[in-house]
């Protein structure tokens, strides 16, 4: 075998030449090939572009995981409070954007306003009419001798008009 031929089989199993990221028409990413790098998978055979994208997706997805937790619907405020809680320690960390920290604040308060609007018409699907509580004390009145305390004099309510 020549040896010219061995170095160019070794350099091509021991590290790629260029990027192995492919564009959505299936063509290869023409820059050069990380090697050695601290990045997440130095063997990825990423470039420096495409592994900083595939990094911050990965940590997109941690965040989602962070702030969501067990969580499966923001139906109380503690759900919605413990959201905001991390989304806050996340931004305190600079893990998130500030920008989409504000976004992500709003649709918090956007769920947290229709709680009282969830809770009325639950209770209005159960309710099967008005509730009546028999032992309800009546108010007390006082009683009067006669009409004119209850009513006023409806002479002595007229203004006088003298011409």
């Amino acid at each position: 075998m020549n040896p010219q031929t061995a170095n160019a089989v070794n350099d091509s199993n021991s590290a790629p030449l260029h990027c192995r990221h492919r564009t959505a028409s299936s063509r290869r990413c023409r820059l050069p090939a990380v090697a050695g790098m601290a990045v997440s998978d130095p063997h990825s055979g990423l470039c420096h572009k495409h592994a900083a994208e595939r990094q911050q997706n990965l940590d997109q997805a941690d965040l989602a995981a962070a702030l969501i937790g067990d969580i499966e619907e923001f139906r109380s405020a503690a759900d919605i409070n413990h959201s905001l809680g991390e989304l806050y320690k996340l931004q305190a960390r600079n893990k998130i954007t500030p920008r989409r920290a504000a976004v992500m604040a709003y649709t918090a308060n956007l769920l947290l306003r229709t709680l009282p609007a969830i809770y009325a018409e639950e209770g209005a699907a159960q309710d099967d009419g008005p509730m009546v509580i028999p032992d309800l004390p009546r108010p007390a009145y006082e009683e009067s001798s006669g009409p004119s305390s209850q009513t006023p004099d409806t002479e002595a309510s007229q203004p006088i008009c003298r011409t």
